[in-house]
């Protein structure tokens, strides 16, 4: 027979433990039973290391092992036209020998010499994927160098990231392409896996424009960092943000005021594209706050309006949320109120 004070305990005990479950984060999830594993393909070094002696036959060997990813590169990457072109492998070649070309290849292969730790990072995430989103076919993730001419793309089942955009912040081709530091301060290894997941789901959730204001936007792509929250729980907030730790600091002591400033000058239902640039894109800054605040900030408290929402909405699965497409609904279903 249990006694008062030992039913007690218990008793107290079984509250705490109910209470400590409806507070834990919805997002920190299982994914033990999960198998899957993504890693970088490296088209780059199946490019750069091509025998030129049998390049019409490795052009073919290329394009059945990498379909629709490499028309992309081949067409909007590198703009050197699709490969069933006359005089295709004459440009290709020049691509491939030019001598900064190679540099940048040469450079980034040394980088990246060993990737376990990125592709590590890439399989957690798809392994939480499939958590949200079993029945899913896992993307292919391809490496490539074009010259800084893009970062990212996603097409099928392919995400393409240019590895010659993560050389580190300090990289001396970003200093002479006169790359700011505001943008250069995220050109890191440890940016790309955060990146790749960011991408593929931009793929999945394409932006509702039929209502274009700084409230669709900004509360949109707060979704697309949602999903990265659902992706990497482990990763650390600012680094999903692209912020320094005293900016993301910055965001949560002003947070009140951010909002209070967006009502007032009546900025939340803007349509004009100069108050949605200034306020969602990458900056030094926000110019409508102070130098020390983040660029992006309308984003970060877009993802603010995003996680009240699943809060308030606890039945619903990250794909019900980040389906919803009225944005104005969202914030007010969230009760959003810093």
């Amino acid at each position: 027979m249990v006694r008062p004070v030992q039913w007690m305990v218990v008793f107290l005990w079984s509250v705490l433990m109910m209470g400590s479950g409806c507070h834990r984060d919805p997002l920190d999830v299982n994914i033990s039973r999960i198998s899957a594993e993504v890693k970088v393909e490296r088209f780059d070094r199946d490019l750069f290391e091509m025998d030129p002696d049998t390049l019409s036959r490795s052009i073919g060997t290329l394009y059945n092992e990498y379909g629709d990813f490499f028309d992309i590169f081949n067409v909007h990457v590198i703009n050197i036209g699709p490969a069933s072109a006359k005089l295709y492998p004459s440009f290709l070649s020049m691509f491939i020998n030019d001598p900064t070309n190679r540099e940048v290849y040469e450079f980034t292969r040394d980088l990246f010499a060993d990737m376990a730790e990125i592709n590590g990072q890439l399989t957690d995430g798809f392994r939480h994927y499939l958590y949200h989103y079993p029945d899913s076919i896992l993307p292919r993730v391809v490496g490539y160098v074009s010259r800084f001419n893009q970062g990212l793309f996603t097409v099928d089942h392919f995400v393409g990231v240019g590895l010659d955009q993560y050389l580190g912040s300090d990289c001396k081709y970003y200093d002479l392409m006169g790359v700011p530091q505001y943008l250069a301060i995220n050109k890191v290894p440890e940016r790309l896996p955060v990146d790749v997941m960011y991408a593929w789901a931009t793929q999945i959730y394409p932006y509702n424009d039929s209502l274009d204001n700084l409230l669709s936007r900004m509360v949109y792509q707060g979704m697309l960092v949602y999903f990265l929250d659902a992706m990497y729980p482990g990763i650390e907030e600012r680094v999903k943000m692209g912020y320094t730790e005293d900016q993301l600091k910055w965001c949560y002591k002003n947070e009140k005021q951010m909002w209070t400033h967006l009502v007032e000058e009546k900025l939340l239902f803007s349509s004009d594209p100069l108050v949605i640039r200034k306020l969602v894109e990458d900056a030094p800054s926000t110019s409508y706050y102070t130098v020390e605040s983040p660029g992006r900030s309308a984003v970060w408290q877009g993802k603010r309006i995003v996680k009240a929402f699943a809060k308030e909405n606890p039945g619903l699965s990250l794909h019900q949320i980040l389906s919803q497409r009225n944005y104005q609904e969202v914030l007010r279903k969230s009760r959003y109120n810093p």
